[in-house]
């Protein structure tokens, strides 16, 4: 599994938050929810061939099953579990 890079401390407290001046017109909140969707989507299929990676390889036996088993307990530690309930009833 690929390590996800991360900003240094010195990165982050050069970050300043927005001030949303638009949050009252309409096209503006449309176009950042559209936007919000759009990453949230790559971000699950990111993590969907993340954990099609793990089973292929450990299949292909490219990786023991302790280090698949190791990969997808990190993977648990993302978001995976809501979106895993989020797909399991829309499903039904």
């Amino acid at each position: 599994m690929k390590h996800v890079p991360k900003l240094s401390p010195e990165a982050r407290a050069t970050l300043e938050p927005k001030t949303v001046e638009s949050a009252r017109d309409p096209e503006k909140q449309k176009e950042w929810i559209l936007a919000r969707a759009r990453s949230m989507s790559a971000g699950l299929r990111l993590v969907q061939f993340e954990i099609d990676e793990i089973g292929i390889s450990l299949k292909n036996g490219w990786i023991a099953p302790e280090q698949a088993a190791s990969c997808l307990t990190a993977l648990e530690q993302l978001p995976v579990y809501v979106a895993s309930i989020f797909y399991c009833e829309s499903a039904e």
